[in-house]
């Protein structure tokens, strides 16, 4: 289905954008009523656009957060379930 609102309403639940009429409601509670910070803290998103550079898979990774230590994105990998897919490269991280 194109064109029928989808990313729309993905961007309006954490509130990227707000409602010009109308109101969103969480367990019958308008999403205006929570702070914007706790609101997004409860949701995990995953864009259509992604994007890799072509540089390591260590590097990509530390995009999210650059002082991260070496364990810190072994274990951001395996919480992307990506470690075991990234062990079986010939070049690895």
């Amino acid at each position: 289905m194109s064109g029928g609102g989808k990313s729309t309403l993905i961007n309006l639940i954490p509130r990227f954008y707000d409602v010009s009429d109308g109101e969103i409601r969480i367990d019958g509670t308008n999403i205006k009523s929570y702070l914007t910070g706790s609101l997004r803290n409860q949701i995990g998103l995953v864009q259509q656009d992604n994007i890799l550079f072509s540089d390591t898979i260590k590097e990509n990774i530390l995009l999210g957060r650059p002082d991260a230590t070496d364990e810190e994105v072994i274990a951001a990998a395996k919480m992307a379930n990506a470690h075991d897919f990234i062990m079986d490269l010939s070049e690895r991280i």
